[in-house]
């Protein structure tokens, strides 16, 4: 029987993200659990006592601020360090994960180094994280630290994922994107599918939805210059692509969000 170092609760909704954290979070004697929506995060929260919970900001059940604010206000969960995931970026965004009582904030997409630095911080590991950050230094200095291929596979992975943010409305073809990370398109498609259980198209397509999402719910921009600032030629796209992964379409979402904060 494996020994657990510790219990962590993974709260997404998104199936991508999820599957991300459980590939980072894997092999390193660590108990995970997962819900996909508020209500099942406090109960699984108060079953099962972990140690650490990583919660998603926006997803069905409450936003990550207001069932926080909920885990701090129950004495069987109060204690538990809670870090948000988000890809909201901004200081007041924050702050306000902070204010409801959170230890600390990733913003998405995270990457596997700075998940497992602010994990190993949150349950006391200092032996692991020294472990973690030797580890960091020796990749500096060049492919001999990569010695398995799995870890060669989740730095491409990384790699690739960090491009297609920085380059959302103007990505790279499938074969310029595995050329920039050092591999051909059949072996990046291939660790793709095995780390979040999708192509690098489809990673790219639910990367500019989330940001859709978070833009919606952030800022009072139309949804045509969203749909621009996410990579889609014309609104009528977006609203499809949107409507298919979330059920509703952007202004309803929005709509819905707004009477979710008047209640």
């Amino acid at each position: 029987m494996p020994h657990f170092i510790a219990r962590i609760l993974v709260v997404d909704d998104q199936p991508a993200s999820i599957n991300l954290l459980l590939a980072y979070l894997k092999d390193r004697e660590i108990d995970l659990l997962v819900a996909q929506n508020g209500e099942d995060a406090l109960r699984i929260a108060a079953d099962g006592m972990p140690d650490l919970i990583l919660l998603d900001v926006m997803m069905p059940g409450g936003d990550g601020f207001a069932i926080c604010t909920r885990l701090k206000a129950e004495e069987r969960t109060a204690r538990i360090p809670v870090i948000f995931l988000s890809a909201a970026m901004e200081t007041e965004d924050k702050l306000r994960g902070f204010a409801a009582g959170a230890a600390d904030y990733i913003t998405k997409p995270f990457f596997e180094q700075e998940v497992l630095a602010r994990v190993l911080v949150q349950l006391g590991d200092q032996q692991r994280l020294r472990a973690l950050t030797s580890q960091s230094v020796d990749q500096g200095l060049g492919e001999a630290s990569f010695a398995s291929s799995a870890k060669r596979d989740r730095r491409m992975l990384n790699q690739a994922i960090a491009i297609l943010t920085r380059q959302l409305t103007q990505p790279p073809s499938g074969i310029d994107l595995a050329h920039q990370v050092g591999t051909n398109q059949q072996r990046l498609t291939r660790v793709f599918r095995e780390q979040v259980g999708m192509s690098p198209y489809e990673y790219l397509q639910q990367l500019r939805l989330e940001r859709g999402r978070g833009l919606l719910n952030d800022t009072d921009l139309q949804v045509q210059l969203i749909a621009d600032r996410v990579g889609y030629r014309n609104a009528g796209d977006f609203t499809r692509a949107f409507r298919r992964h979330f059920g509703v379409t952007p202004r309803q979402y929005r709509q819905d969000a707004m009477q979710g904060e008047d209640a």
